[in-house]
């Protein structure tokens, strides 16, 4: 058997490995911070990470795209532990019956901003945003 022929299942059916844009936010002494990622993201958003790091209280950290205009993707305390979020956009809401509602995944070309207000002073935490 060829090593070309083993299944990688870090690869997802098109053959694309997924990229992890890693933005660390550390809040200032008033629970305060408004952090932008150093890249542009481009691709279709699969999900995003939480790592609570030295986060201990009620720390909400709001995601959004800086391009075209400013939309919010997610918000997460991440004192509620490390997560994973899928965020999607409801299409098509058909009578509010979860499994008759269409979503639509969510395609970004800009910065990522992740802004905090009144959380816990003086803490780190990382959010890895994952697209393809």
């Amino acid at each position: 058997m060829s090593i070309y022929n083993v299944h990688n299942p870090a690869k997802d059916r098109h053959g694309t490995f997924p990229i992890f844009e890693k933005i660390g936010v550390t809040t200032n002494v008033s629970g305060n911070a408004s952090v932008t990622s150093d890249n542009y993201v481009c691709g279709e958003l699969l999900g995003i990470i939480y790592d609570d790091g030295s986060v201990t209280t009620s720390t909400i950290a709001v995601i959004s795209v800086t391009s075209p205009i400013i939309l919010q993707l997610d918000s997460y305390d991440v004192n509620n532990n490390d997560a994973y979020r899928i965020p999607k956009i409801l299409t098509q809401n058909s009578g509010g019956t979860p499994s008759t509602d269409n979503y639509s995944p969510i395609y970004l070309n800009s910065q990522i901003t992740v802004t905090v207000t009144g959380g816990q002073a003086s803490k780190t935490f990382y959010v890895y945003i994952v697209y393809k």
